[in-house]
């Protein structure tokens, strides 16, 4: 699922590339190109000039006013300070009599005369581009009407070394854009497919939670249907005789009913639906109430319980997540110890309030201890066996994690684990 994701997305994104780079070619290519007809109609205006003012003036009094603008070096060459300009010229009279020629080897004055009578008609410039024959040309036919009479100069140019320039242009831009795209969706493909990794373990973790939440709810069920199947085949027994029966089956209930309260918290916990209900009160209190609760099921298996807790520590915070924290580490260390004892401590270290519960217990390998705080995780056989679900560290790590407290382990396999709850 998430492999044909990956490549819908780079997909995708090869299309918004692909276009953006296209847009931005043409961008270039069109600016380029309007800017260049504009410069070059203006020094086609400025030919112009140069060649009336050429015609009418003699090449003494024109070499003397030393004006580079207008300076005539050959034929068909104007230097408009450091541009030039290769065109064709051709004056005409009022009588559309040419009066003056710079035309090259191809001439094609007489396909672009009508331009001519157009602007002896209108009295005004005109620009156009022709094609004439097999090449195109640029026209300007520029009106002058002063002392010298009605006379129109036309300045005209081969647009052929252009339409090359233009042809590598538009291959370079847009070869380029290609390959620039190409890097680009490589790149594209690597960092969509760093982003989809999030969400990929996420989706994952989330099937596996189904799978062991469906898993969990699956045993205690058939634990009931069993001894209910029993009580339900003796026709004749009573209440009294299918007790033990009964009793099985009401302890599944209570099992599955922590279980199903456990999953509910920690899919609000997902939804961002659990808020905070910050309060200031006495974490010694909440210590020491939950301690002898735990201590009396500790003496009930024969384990020394210990407890080390400095009097008047106060915090603000949950006091209902706090208090549910707190029951899951003593009653991890209770439940999975078998003989020596239970500590629990509660001190101030460097203005730091430090809850600690260590066991002699049956200890976490190495291995497992990267994962022990994961969802349903269990590190044994002898965990499941007592019947841990596998989601009590869990929420003991996230009810840390939302108040901003670190919560970390010290475990050996055989020998015990240390739970450390460290709160500024």
């Amino acid at each position: 699922m998430f492999r044909k994701l990956h490549f819908k997305l780079t997909a995708y994104m090869g299309v918004i590339l692909i276009a953006f780079m296209c847009f931005i070619a043409a961008g270039i290519y069109n600016f380029t190109r309007i800017i260049f007809e504009d410069g070059n109609k203006e020094l086609m205006k400025s030919e112009a000039m140069r060649v009336y003012t050429y015609n009418n003036t003699t090449l003494l009094d024109f070499r003397n006013r030393g004006d580079t603008s207008y300076m005539r070096i050959g034929p068909s060459i104007a230097l408009m300070g450091d541009k030039k300009l290769d065109a064709s010229c051709v004056i005409y009279n009022i009588d559309l009599e040419q009066v003056y020629s710079e035309e090259d080897d191809i001439k094609i004055s007489g396909n672009i005369k009508p331009l001519v009578s157009k602007a002896f008609e209108e009295k005004k410039d005109s620009y156009a581009v022709k094609r004439i024959g097999r090449y195109k040309y640029r026209i300007y036919t520029r009106y002058f009407d002063d002392t010298n009479g009605q006379t129109v100069v036309q300045v005209y140019q081969n647009t052929v070394n252009e339409d090359i320039f233009w042809s590598f242009l538009r291959t370079v831009l847009y070869g380029t854009g290609l390959s620039g795209t190409a890097i680009l969706l490589v790149i594209s493909f690597l960092f969509t497919g760093q982003a989809l990794k999030p969400v990929r373990e996420t989706w994952m973790r989330q099937k596996e939670f189904i799978a062991d939440a469906s898993h969990e709810l699956r045993t205690p069920l058939t634990v009931i249907q069993t001894n209910l199947d029993v009580v339900l085949s003796d026709d004749e027994g009573t209440v009294e005789d299918n007790e033990v029966w009964l009793d099985n089956a009401y302890s599944e209930t209570r099992v599955m009913a922590g279980l199903i309260d456990q999953l509910l918290i920690l899919a609000k916990a997902d939804a961002n639906e659990e808020k905070l209900d910050i309060s200031e009160f006495s974490l010694s209190e909440v210590v020491e109430n939950v301690c002898q609760n735990m201590e009396i099921i500790a003496r009930k298996k024969n384990l020394d319980f210990q407890m080390n807790i400095e009097e008047d520590i106060k915090i603000k915070a949950d006091y209902d997540k706090i208090r549910r924290l707190i029951v899951i580490l003593v009653d991890n260390a209770v439940k999975y110890t078998e003989k020596g004892g239970v500590t629990v401590s509660l001190f101030t270290d460097k203005n730091k309030r430090v809850f600690t519960v260590e066991d002699t217990g049956i200890g976490i390998a190495k291995k497992d201890l990267d994962r022990i705080f994961d969802r349903f995780y269990r590190a044994d056989k002898a965990r499941h066996r007592e019947g841990g679900t596998g989601l009590g560290l869990s929420i003991a790590k996230w009810i840390a994690d939302i108040h901003k407290y670190s919560l970390t382990v010290e475990s050996e396999l055989n020998i015990g684990s240390k739970f450390t709850l460290k709160m500024p």
